[in-house]
């Protein structure tokens, strides 16, 4: 299959809508579906009006459902996954995602009331008193400011009212010991004034067991309060003022240690011996790090992610006469501090500690006409500045166990480790520049060209060093000089000082500066300006239906590579610090359709061309292998639809196929038991690397669908039971992203299910709400063990497992 056999699926469309108008007339009475308002290209538009693969999720649905984060929106919306790896957050549309690197932007752009949010930890923050959300699926480079190569998530949060409102909200969870309290006030503080406050609070003990310390995690604090303040300066201006602080914290993470496989070398003193037998029985650790089966226990000397968001938005709405001027301003920062026991183990052995400090202001003008007969237009100008900052730790303790397995080795090397860390450093500076322009000309009454494009620039700089310091920062003393040796010969990192051992002739250190680099990258900058196009050919055959063909082209922004601790395939480490830009090429064809009045269906098929795709794989011992090293293609079907079957029950549902294929990867990080020996053709020698030319992403599910009835029955006089039943079945897919068949999670089918009962439209209501109904404890993120591998040639995975059965008691009071 290629693009230009998209045409074919657009056959049954224009059957399908040829039909139409003579079902709609059997259709014109009995339920109704309420329509569903979206503004995913920036005008307010019902969903069926609207030329773009977009699911829609509205505040009813949302509360419902139990949405408390974007990680939820998976269960509604085919073709949409979010995992949460080692140390960032991965979330990815039709295949498509950023990989885990803190300098990476976010191939999915985050919108929030027409604010960016470009950090993949800001995505971990709660939901909190919304009116919906669209997840807008393939390349939106026109009408969204930055990055969205693979799709945007457009959350609009819910306004002041003009009138008294007010609600209180709680719930509690069984299993997880989670209690959720939220409050909501909104109204009129004069005849211009109007304001909205609204705040949330969670509070979960976890759903593991951490043998090693005898807790539960992982243990959640969360509260986020947002102000919204409504002022109409005049007939024609109106200013909305809006402040959001927000703090998560968690301690501990869902992952377990699992599959761990005997060394199998004769010349080993551990040979025969599995990980977990090497620790506790040579190293006398912790009796917990035995458990190597997944089983809802984990061993772990602690971690913790301590979060903290504001952001503060002006927006101006100006009708001039029958055009509408808005101009959006916003700062925002995000503040993180991470703990992270990165062997994953309850062992000794060492750990990572990790800093990141993101501020941003942006501005965005856009002026939109109104609707024409012959066209109309929406123009605007963006501009976005960005100070970025980050810092690692990597810190080998006194009681490290790398101690004296390192000196097992090299006698008195390891005793160079004790009390240091690997002290990383980097800022990146990004200022952002775009005008940009969409027009729809209407060539017939029923036929409209939409014509989009948008010119970027965009100016980075960035710098990193890595330097062996003492545990507090301090320098190395005279006895510990040559642990910098130490580090690159068991970490792979190639630190500053590394360079001036070198320098100094110390024996060795010569040759580790060019194996690995140095640790030093000189500032550097990246400037590049780039056109992005869109074009939409948009047929209104009737009233009932909507058909429409579109190519596109998008682009991510290069940038600086945070995570690396040597040169990689790079011939220094200062080439190796920079990645270019990612680029994809769309094409599109759909329909939208109105079968009566109680039934719409919406198709749209889709292929897509992802060139310099920018990878970043653990590479089984401490660092990354970052560059733009593949290429893909996706192409896919997907289907939505919904269906008032009576006045009382609302069916709804969506699927997704998706056919994604490395067509060029041949630098893929091998797994931890790949075959090295020949056997295995993925393999290549020359270069130790595996091509993952012609397999999937990981993450990416070849199938996926969901189904929901929602439901309403009186009970009693003036009472009713309400009901909202989800079925997703997902087929299956792999969790690593080194390709490693232990990461391969089967398919499998979640039930969420909602009762609740209150006064018919009435002030209160209670409800049981229970998620996951059929227990399944799924892969959602998988990896080689830190150092087990490499260091000890015992071979294990990490893995993350999801949350297994939850049931919720629930109670909300509107007045």
């Amino acid at each position: 299959m290629n693009k230009y056999r998209l045409l074919g699926a657009s056959a049954l469309s224009v059957m399908l809508a040829s039909s139409l108008p003579s079902f709609a007339q059997a259709q014109d009475t009995g339920p109704i579906l309420d329509e569903i308002i979206v503004t995913a290209q920036s005008r307010a538009k019902g969903l069926q009006d609207v030329p773009i693969s977009v699911a829609a999720v509205d505040a009813n649905t949302i509360e419902k459902t139990g949405i408390v984060k974007i990680e939820d929106l998976t269960t509604l919306v085919p073709n949409f996954t979010y995992a949460e790896t080692g140390i960032t957050t991965a979330f990815l549309i039709r295949g498509i995602g950023s990989g885990v690197n803190q300098g990476f932007e976010q191939s999915v752009g985050v919108y929030v009331d027409g604010v960016h949010y470009p950090r993949g930890q800001q995505v971990r923050a709660p939901f909190l008193d919304l009116e919906r959300v669209e997840v807008l699926r393939g390349p939106q480079s026109i009408l969204f400011g930055k990055n969205s190569v693979a799709g945007a998530i457009n959350v609009t949060t819910a306004k002041p009212t003009d009138y008294f409102q007010g609600s209180v909200f709680g719930s509690y969870e069984i299993e997880d010991s989670e209690t959720v309290l939220e409050g909501m006030l909104s109204g009129p503080m004069s005849d211009r004034v109007r304001a909205r406050v609204a705040g949330r609070y969670r509070d979960a003990d976890g759903f593991q067991i951490n043998q090693t310390l005898n807790r539960d995690e992982v243990a959640r604090e969360e509260l986020t309060i947002r102000g919204t303040v409504e002022v109409d300066l005049t007939e024609d201006l109106m200013a909305t003022f809006k402040a959001e602080v927000t703090s998560f914290d968690a301690i501990g993470r869902n992952i377990e240690v699992e599959n761990a496989t005997p060394v199998n070398n004769p010349s080993s003193p551990f040979n025969g011996l599995t990980y977990p037998q090497i620790l506790v029985g040579v190293f006398g650790q912790d009796a917990s790090v035995l458990d190597f089966t997944q089983d809802g226990n984990r061993h772990s000397n602690g971690d913790n992610s301590f979060n903290d968001m504001e952001t503060y938005q002006m927006t101006l709405d100006w009708a001039l006469g029958d055009h509408t001027l808005q101009a959006i301003t916003a700062y925002e920062t995000l503040t993180y501090n991470e703990q992270c026991d990165c062997d994953f183990t309850g062992a000794n052995i060492f750990l990572a500690r990790l800093q990141e400090d993101y501020t941003q202001f942006s501005q965005e003008i856009r002026l939109t006409s109104p609707e024409r007969d012959d066209f109309d237009y929406i123009v605007g100008a963006f501009y976005q500045s960005s100070d970025h900052t980050y810092q690692d730790q990597i810190v080998v303790e006194s009681n490290s166990i790398l101690i004296p397995a390192v000196n097992g080795r090299s006698p008195g090397a390891g005793s160079l480790l004790s009390g240091t860390q690997a002290f990383r450093q980097a800022q990146v500076d990004s200022t952002v520049l775009s005008a940009f322009a969409q027009v729809d000309w209407h060539l017939r009454d029923d036929l409209t060209l939409q014509l989009g494009a948008r010119v970027t620039n965009e100016d980075k700089d960035g710098v990193r060093n890595l330097d062996v310091t003492t545990d507090s920062f301090g320098a190395l003393p005279a006895a510990q000089i040559g642990a910098p040796l130490v580090y690159a010969n068991v970490f792979g990192i190639a630190s500053s000082n590394l360079d001036g051992l070198a320098g100094l002739g110390v024996p060795g250190a010569a040759g580790l500066v060019a194996a690995f680099g140095s640790g030093t990258v000189p500032t550097q900058n990246r400037n590049v300006t780039k056109f992005s196009p869109d074009v939409k050919l948009v047929w209104d055959v009737s009233d009932e239906a909507l058909l429409y063909a579109s190519w596109a082209r998008g682009f991510k922004s290069g940038g600086f590579d945070f995570r690396a601790n040597n040169r990689g395939q790079s011939a220094s480490t200062a080439e190796a610090f920079q990645f270019g830009d990612e680029e994809a090429t769309n094409y599109e064809v759909g329909g939208k359709f109105k079968l009566g009045r109680a039934i719409e269906l919406n198709a749209t098929a889709f292929f897509t061309e992802f060139d310099n795709l920018q990878i970043s794989i653990f590479d089984g011992i401490l660092g990354f292998n970052v560059g733009n090293a593949a290429s893909s293609e996706v192409k896919g079907l997907e289907l939505d639809g919904r269906w008032a079957v009576s006045n009382n029950i609302r069916l709804s549902g969506g699927a997704a196929l998706t056919d994604f294929e490395f067509t060029d990867f041949q630098n893929g990080q091998c797994y931890g038991t790949q075959a090295r020996d020949g056997s295995d053709d993925r393999f290549d020698p020359t270069t130790g690397f595996c091509d993952y030319s012609g397999l999937k992403n990981n993450l990416v599910s070849d199938f996926t669908g969901n189904v929901t009835v929602d439901w309403n029955a009186m009970v009693f006089d003036g009472y009713e039971l309400t009901g909202l039943t989800t079925l997703l079945y997902k087929s299956s897919y792999n969790a690593s992203q080194t390709q490693d068949p232990a990461g391969v999670q089967d398919g499998y089918v979640k039930i969420d299910a909602r009762l609740g009962f209150g006064p018919q439209d009435g002030p209160w209501e209670i409800a049981v709400l229970g998620k996951n109904l059929t227990d399944e404890i799924l892969k959602t993120y998988n990896g080689d063990t830190p150092l087990g591998g490499s260091t000890f040639g015992a071979n294990s995975n990490y893995t993350f497992y999801s949350q297994g059965r939850t049931v919720a008691v629930q109670g909300s009071l509107k007045f």
